[in-house]
């Protein structure tokens, strides 16, 4: 039985790896969950515009935190049906917050630094105070006088997030390098197998590691047995 050349383990490791990277690219990506929505609205510019395409990737509930842009569903009305909603999470569970005018949302008695607002204004409107609930959410849009939030709906159940925007398009570009490096990986592997494999054909037939005396030589005398020592004679 031949052993395997230098090329051809090289060959088959790099089989292996072609084979299992988009194999683990695709179940990560599944993992991930992205999901594509279109707004239909300016409430969340200038971040997101309507008529944009937006992925968003799946979080636990747990895992939801303030600033966060979630994906989540809700009634629009009292007792009308859900609908997805894409907002900014301003406070959780415990939090009190508060706003009145074009002064700046105060959350847990110190302003808020909103950064991505529309225009940079605060934009207030109706005043506001309230001390959010265990497991509830308060969200808001980031284009102030065009969101329809927890201003005026109140707070949502943490549960009912989907996915959110941040954290995972990194990760998801990582599954597109992992799969195409191992779509790459293939056809080397294939082209050092072909090399591997004429090599093998053309190489001389390897000689046989046996006893010279088995190829057809002389077999080595048996030793002779010790001439008896006076010891050894009969008395």
């Amino acid at each position: 039985m031949k052993r395997w050349s230098g090329l051809g383990k090289a060959a088959l490791v790099l089989l292996i790896l072609g084979l299992a990277l988009p194999a683990a690219s695709i179940g990560y990506g599944i993992s991930l969950r992205p999901h594509v929505i279109v707004l239909g609205s300016s409430s969340m510019a200038p971040t997101y515009h309507a008529g944009q395409r937006v992925t968003t990737y799946a979080v636990d509930p747990g895992e939801v935190r303030r600033g966060d842009v979630v994906l989540f569903t809700a009634a629009m009305e009292p007792g009308g049906p859900p609908e997805k909603t894409l907002s900014r999470v301003v406070a959780l569970g415990g939090d009190h917050v508060s706003q009145c005018g074009d002064r700046p949302v105060q959350l847990n008695g110190a302003p808020l630094d909103e950064p991505y607002l529309q225009g940079g204004a605060p934009n207030g409107g109706d005043c506001f105070d309230t001390t959010v609930p265990t497991g509830e959410m308060f969200v808001m849009g980031d284009h102030r006088a065009a969101a329809y939030d927890s201003r005026y709906r109140g707070t949502f159940p943490v549960a009912s997030v989907i996915s959110r925007t941040q954290g995972s398009t990194a990760a998801l570009a990582t599954v597109g390098l992992l799969f195409l490096l191992g779509v790459l990986l293939l056809p080397v592997a294939l082209v050092l197998s072909l090399i591997a494999r004429r090599r093998r054909r053309t190489a001389p037939p390897e000689a046989l590691a046996y006893p010279a005396w088995v190829l057809g030589a002389t077999p080595p005398a048996a030793p002779q047995p010790a001439a008896p020592t006076s010891l050894d004679k009969a008395p």
